[in-house]
């Protein structure tokens, strides 16, 4: 749908609620027509347009009643519609009411509306158009909010055999630029057919490059949404949807782009959660730094990064490496910083358990000490979050023979426990 730019409120309902009736039957059960109340008018492509710009308009500052006021005005409007224009636009008037029930919380409604609009765009674009896809990835996830794994799993099935064909067609056609590149550049009376070839692969690419991108970020979201569903099945799903992203992004984007960290760091974090720490640390290790070149050291998404990276390696026993990484965010005598963020108390609480894992205890204790202060000016003194960090302290406190101040900090977990 088209972003307006300004637009007319309006305050009259139409005359009558529209009712979507699916007939399952010849060509009208695979456009699904549109069954609706009142008498027949012209379809006026511009008055729905309006009606459904409206709409969103009001959706966006939650003007829950104006926006379906607008919606089912914009569908009433298909009623003079043949069926070429319902089969054009009755997928996104569906999909507009979709997001607005989902939006406010009427999630059986959303389901509904979203079910039909995807039937609609199955049938006319297809069930690989893009536009088909957006639906499925958005019913999918629907679903799976409902806790309907049942439905969502052959959704995410088809997802995922998209993104595996979009990448492989990509790759095919980068491959065979550069073919056709190699073999040019053997016959020197090709040097013209070989400026040619490169500037057909730039014009290509980039005009491929957008749209493989959004096909990226749906097909990461997916893979974000089932990889918590405990089976076998949905893991491999989730597997298959952020590898399908990564290559779609690699084959597009620059090697440093940051997008590229997005989809390193996803397919790392699921392998890591499955205990294979071995596939997840090179992914990881370029997702931090893509994300240090591109973003900077210091932003909240590269020091995540870090963090993730440097404790891999300490479960795989490479504890001097992890230390590195943390001395060089944390210790300013590395190069660090000394501000008080959530992300600097996590990691010098991280820093001091790889210290007390190697029995430097007498070193922890500066680090948990730092994390305690910064966690203490975040949430206060009180704050539940604080008694594992105490324990922890007061172990390290313990083991470096300062067994009273370790008591007062026992003392203080159990208080906040209550």
């Amino acid at each position: 749908m088209e972003t307006m730019k300004t637009s007319p409120r309006h305050s009259t309902r139409p005359p009558n609620r529209a009712i979507l009736n699916l007939q399952v039957s010849g060509l009208l059960g695979l456009l699904l027509a549109i069954s609706l109340s009142g008498p027949a008018q012209a379809f006026d492509l511009e008055k729905w347009q309006t009606l459904s710009r409206a709409g969103q308009k009001a959706y966006e500052t939650q003007s829950w009643g104006e926006s379906e006021r607008s919606f089912l005005a914009a569908l009433d409007q298909l009623r003079g519609a043949n069926d070429a224009e319902k089969g054009q636009y009755l997928a996104d008037s569906l999909g507009n009411l979709a997001m607005l029930y989902s939006g406010r919380g009427q999630f059986a409604k959303a389901e509904s509306y979203y079910e039909k609009s995807l039937k609609v765009k199955e049938f006319v674009l297809g069930s690989y158009d893009r536009g088909t896809i957006a639906s499925q990835a958005k019913l999918c996830q629907l679903y799976l909010s409902l806790g309907k794994k049942e439905k969502a799993l052959p959704l995410a099935e088809k997802l995922a055999e998209y993104g595996e064909g979009q990448s492989r067609e990509l790759f095919e056609v980068t491959n065979s630029f550069a073919n056709l590149q190699t073999f040019c550049a053997h016959h020197k009376k090709l040097e013209k057919t070989a400026l040619a070839l490169k500037e057909a692969e730039t014009a290509t690419l980039k005009e491929i490059q957008d749209p493989s991108q959004d096909v990226a970020i749906l097909l990461d979201g997916v893979g974000t949404s089932i990889k918590d569903v405990n089976t076998e099945v949905a893991r491999r799903q989730a597997e298959r949807l952020y590898k399908s992203a990564l290559a779609l992004r690699q084959r597009t984007l620059s090697p440093e782009h940051a997008a590229l960290a997005s989809s390193l760091e996803n397919l790392g974090k699921l392998y890591l959660a499955e205990g294979k720490a071995t596939r997840a640390e090179p992914l990881l290790r370029q997702s931090y730094e893509i994300s240090a070149k591109t973003l900077g050291p210091d932003r909240g998404e590269t020091l995540q990064r870090l963090d993730c990276l440097a404790q891999v390696l300490s479960g795989e026993g490479k504890l001097n490496e992890a230390e590195s990484l943390y001395r060089k965010v944390i210790d300013p005598s590395q190069g660090g910083t000394a501000k008080g963020t959530r992300s600097q108390a996590d990691m010098a609480s991280n820093m001091a358990s790889l210290l007390v894992k190697q029995g430097r205890y007498s070193e922890a204790v500066p680090y948990y000490q730092r994390a305690l202060k910064i966690q203490e000016s975040i949430n206060g003194p009180q704050n539940a979050a604080l008694s594992p960090l105490l324990d922890s302290y007061a172990y390290a406190l313990g083991k470096a023979n300062r067994g009273g101040e370790a008591k007062k900090l026992i003392a203080r977990a159990k208080s906040i426990r209550g």
